[in-house]
């Protein structure tokens, strides 16, 4: 984390406004005015923020490329005391995401990773795990990972540090722990499993390739290979998108 100083007001000895600077992702940008933008970022040190960069969409402006969706940068922002918006003094690009935008699909992915961050984090709370699975799902597709596989991963974990992506590996009827070929069913409500001895009526049935893809993506870091088939990735982004909207429209 790096040390916090404090700005003082013109023509005033006191401290007012502490002086923050920290690694962050920029989630959106809104336009404010003529000249402005209201700048939504993903802090490593103070969670997510929104603030107002002065002249960020002037043709000539001292942000650059600093500013745009999914950029690593390190900001300076001043933060005044029951502000909703903090005040955007510098941003230093660390690492651009060009790249990542210049291939359709890729970009549409890269959205949607936003949206989730934007989606299941309260705002001012630091959560560096989430920063970490951001920037390694950003340089996984990058480096050609398979843009589903990179997409059920992102949703596993984020589900997964949110405290809501279900337990595959146990019943939740009778407690018993479900080895790699055991069947297991969503239970009622779809926001857990049953082994076959508890699974009564038209549960659905969860493929065992989808179980192994989950247990893969649970072990294993993000590379630019990616694993497991299609049909495995199709049906658990399907269960995952499922579990997204049922747990984000609480």
């Amino acid at each position: 984390m790096f040390p916090i100083r404090h700005a003082k007001l013109q023509g005033c000895g006191k401290l007012s406004m502490p002086f923050h600077q920290s690694d962050s992702i920029i989630l959106k940008t809104y336009p404010l005015g003529e000249a402005d933008r209201i700048v939504a970022f993903f802090s490593r040190d103070h969670g997510k923020l929104r603030g107002v960069a002065n002249g960020a969409r002037k043709m000539k402006n001292r942000f650059g490329a600093s500013l745009e969706p999914l950029a690593h940068s390190r900001i300076q922002f001043l933060e005044k005391e029951n502000r909703d918006l903090v005040r955007i003094q510098s941003a230093d690009l660390l690492d651009s995401p060009m790249k990542l935008f210049q291939d359709y699909d890729r970009a549409v992915c890269a959205g949607h990773l936003i949206e989730l961050v934007d989606r299941f984090l309260p705002e001012h709370e630091p959560q560096d795990a989430v920063f970490r699975l951001v920037r390694i799902t950003s340089r996984a597709l990058e480096q050609g990972c398979p843009i589903d596989f990179a997409a059920c991963y992102f949703e596993v974990w984020m589900l997964r540090l949110a405290g809501v992506f279900p337990d595959l590996f146990t019943c939740s009827a009778c407690a018993r722990r479900l080895e790699a070929g055991d069947a297991r069913f969503l239970a009622p409500g779809l926001q857990a499993v049953i082994c076959s001895h508890c699974q009564h009526g038209n549960a659905t049935s969860i493929l065992v390739e989808v179980v192994e893809l989950v247990r893969w993506t649970l072990q294993n870091p993000l590379d630019g290979s990616g694993c497991g088939g299609d049909r495995a990735v199709r049906n658990l982004h399907e269960l995952n998108d499922y579990w997204i909207r049922h747990y984000s429209e609480r």
